[in-house]
């Protein structure tokens, strides 16, 4: 498997872990693409860049981070009390995603 279809099944594999969770809360349908995108799309940034003066553990995570923090703010709205799962989402599934391009 060459490391472009690599990126783009481990991104696959991060959105779906992501979404499956929020079907079974019946989060509406937008939400749950907009969410499986932006893991398949942070899957690819990672495997496919390195941002200096990071370890190979935190550059996942500072990209998924800088991914989901825009949709946090348009998600939310006035529901504060998910923010903190979403940022841990973001911070975990970019710890993950770093260690599969590191160790695959």
């Amino acid at each position: 498997m060459d490391h472009w279809t690599l990126s783009l099944a481990v991104g696959a594999v991060a959105g779906a872990l992501e979404v499956i969770p929020m079907i079974f809360q019946r989060t509406a349908f937008t939400t749950c693409i907009s969410s499986f995108l932006i893991y398949l799309f942070a899957g690819v940034l990672i495997f496919h860049s390195n941002l200096p003066y990071l370890p190979w553990w935190a550059d996942g995570m500072a990209v998924t981070l800088m991914l989901t923090v825009p949709l946090l703010f348009v998600l939310t709205g006035k529901d504060r009390k998910n923010i903190p799962l979403a940022l841990f989402n973001a911070l975990l599934f970019g710890f993950l995603i770093s260690a599969a391009e590191h160790y695959l």
